[in-house]
């Protein structure tokens, strides 16, 4: 008898695994849970800078998705642009309280960050978190959200697309522009706040 192979995650499999979790399947749930939790973490920490408030937002967009699964459509779903959205929702929801106000200030100052995040996030993680946050502060609303679902969250280019509800082409011209626009942003920074001092 063959030895087991490491399963691959393809598309088909989370087709699945989205039936499977529309149908009231726990452990189908679960193993989206796994898959997706370290992108919406990210996200959510991208838009509190708080690492309780994001854990808090995950949990919550996850009880959110897990309630809702068994009412969407049964057709193909778009998991990861749909749980951004539930997400995008969870964070404006977040901001609207007073809560977020209360977080930032008794939070931890430094994040968790995932190893495997690529290279574009890797690149921009390499600027101080101070500077980058600054510049992204500083980009037109839809160019701030299209890179931090591209880099932060780890979206495809179609899977940012469905979050934003816009074509692909028009995502593709928005990262454009917006990682254009970041970098003249942080070239134009003094270089202290570039090292993080």
């Amino acid at each position: 008898m063959a030895a087991p192979t490491a399963t691959v995650h393809t598309e088909d499999d989370e087709e699945e695994l989205v039936r499977l979790a529309q149908a009231g399947d726990g452990a189908a749930f679960g193993r989206l849970y796994d898959r997706y939790l370290p992108s919406i973490y990210r996200y959510t920490y991208s838009k509190t800078s708080s690492r309780s408030a994001a854990e808090d937002l995950t949990s919550e967009t996850f009880l959110r998705a897990f309630r809702a699964i068994a009412r969407r459509p049964r057709a193909h779903l778009n998991f990861a642009a749909w749980l951004v959205t539930i997400a995008r929702n969870v964070v404006i929801d977040h901001h609207r309280s007073g809560w977020s106000r209360l977080a930032i200030v008794t939070d931890e100052v430094d994040p968790q960050v995932d190893e495997a995040i690529g290279p574009e996030a890797a690149a921009l993680a390499s600027v101080g978190e101070a500077a980058l946050r600054a510049a992204l502060g500083r980009l037109p609303d839809d160019q701030r959200e299209c890179l931090l679902l591209r880099f932060f969250t780890g979206l495809s280019i179609n899977e940012t697309a469905t979050a934003m509800d816009r074509t692909d082409g028009a995502i593709k011209q928005l990262q454009f522009r917006a990682t254009n626009r970041l970098r003249r942003i942080l070239k134009d920074l003094e270089p202290p706040l570039l090292l993080g001092r």
